[in-house]
């Protein structure tokens, strides 16, 4: 059994309410989710909520990129591995 997840909570208080557990997960998984469609210019990458391998599609360049490192500062990538 996994431990520390919002599956073992309930799923709503007793006041009809997302419990905090579920809250914090919902959120975690809307930010993955929403960045999953990212699309934009080369200005405008995501600089918060990053993780290696997030996806972005960079417009100015037509590419796919990919998150390859975030600190001590943040590399995106290209298919080839190519920093962009």
């Amino acid at each position: 059994m996994i431990k520390d997840t919002p599956f073992q909570a309930l799923v709503l208080t007793e006041s009809g309410k997302f419990g905090t557990e579920w809250t914090n997960w919902l959120t975690s998984a809307q930010l993955i989710l929403s960045a999953t469609e990212q699309s934009g210019t080369t200005a405008l990458r995501p600089t918060k909520n990053l993780w290696i391998g997030r996806h972005y599609f960079d417009t100015t360049l037509g590419l796919e990129i990919w998150v390859k490192q975030v600190t001590p500062s943040v590399v995106w990538v290209n298919g080839a591995g190519v920093s962009v």
